[in-house]
């Protein structure tokens, strides 16, 4: 099955058509994109890709669950802040890690929880302030994510999932556990978080960023997880989506690879390597375009550019 991901189009130019996405990747850093979870066992789940970038090349490392030997979310989170500090390490001060999971609420959500302020100093801050008030000492994670959810009512996205076209909000039913763990997760890691921060040398940076988005700006792809609903097989999809990441940003990886995120049927390691993409992409334009109307406390969904095809 990996072998499809070494198919090439040979379609011939046809007029008024845009010429293949490109993907402007850093001359140096290490990143890394996460799968997040918020479930129980979320060790288990939790998957990671790590994009190495040198001179004129950017390379998957590897695709691996860096918390599975610590499964529990406690221990996920106790872990989180050393492992940020090895990966830096390692990445000699230039590590910058894409998360899937919001890194913050609306603006009528943090003014709701009386959590604004926490809100406007970044992840961290918000992340310990959510920490103290739903999970106090030897509290359960899931009666925790229950109770953030309760006390916050309708349902409302922010700005930034707007612009981003976001599935769902960062409170919904599908997505408040993960919101929820990784802001707390969060809390009190020494890190920059743009657009919060700018990026500091030898400190890790955290950035959101959507895989989503990625795929359907480069390739205009909105499915590509199989799916028990409709019975579809989607793998021909994510071995297009990988040819086209690795033709638009000279992606290199294994053919061993390839069959790991082609097979992957929930398309977590496909999304892991996308988020690392995207979060590679933001950094080499500067982490800017941040729309004006944007609230600072919610923060940015960080991506390639919005239109690669376009070539300009």
């Amino acid at each position: 099955m990996a072998n499809e991901v070494e198919a090439q189009s040979q379609s011939p130019a046809v007029h008024g058509r845009s010429p293949p996405p490109r993907v402007a990747m850093p001359q140096r850093g290490v990143f890394v994109g996460f799968a997040w979870s918020g479930a129980e066992g979320a060790g288990n789940q939790i998957l990671a890709a790590k994009v190495e970038c040198s001179g004129e090349r950017a390379r998957l490392a590897k695709v691996w669950r860096p918390f599975q030997d610590a499964p529990g979310r406690r221990d996920v989170r106790d872990r989180l802040a050393g492992w940020l500090v090895d990966e830096s390490r390692w990445a000699e001060g230039r590590l910058t890690v894409g998360v899937d999971f919001p890194l913050s609420l609306a603006e009528t959500h943090l003014r709701q929880l009386g959590l604004l302020r926490q809100g406007l100093r970044g992840p961290a801050v918000l992340g310990q302030s959510l920490e103290e008030r739903f999970l106090p000492a030897g509290a359960d994670f899931t009666e925790g994510a229950e109770a953030f959810r309760e006390s916050l009512g309708k349902d409302r996205g922010r700005l930034a999932d707007c612009y981003r076209a976001a599935p769902q909000a960062p409170t919904s039913p599908r997505a408040y556990r993960r919101t929820f763990f990784g802001l707390v997760s969060l809390a009190g890691i020494d890190a920059a978080f743009p657009p919060w921060d700018s990026p500091q040398a030898g400190k890790p940076t955290v950035v959101e960023v959507m895989p989503a988005h990625v795929a359907r700006a480069l390739a205009g792809i909105c499915s590509y997880a199989d799916d028990p609903r409709d019975g579809v097989d989607r793998s021909s999809v994510r071995a297009t989506l990988l040819r086209t990441l690795r033709n638009a940003s000279r992606l290199e990886f294994e053919m061993e690879q390839a069959a790991q995120i082609i097979e992957d049927e929930e398309a977590f390691a496909l999304e892991a390597v996308m988020g690392a993409v995207g979060a590679a992409a933001a950094q080499e334009e500067g982490f800017v375009g941040v729309p004006a109307n944007v609230p600072r406390s919610e923060g940015w969904v960080y991506s390639v550019r919005e239109e690669p095809w376009r070539g300009g």
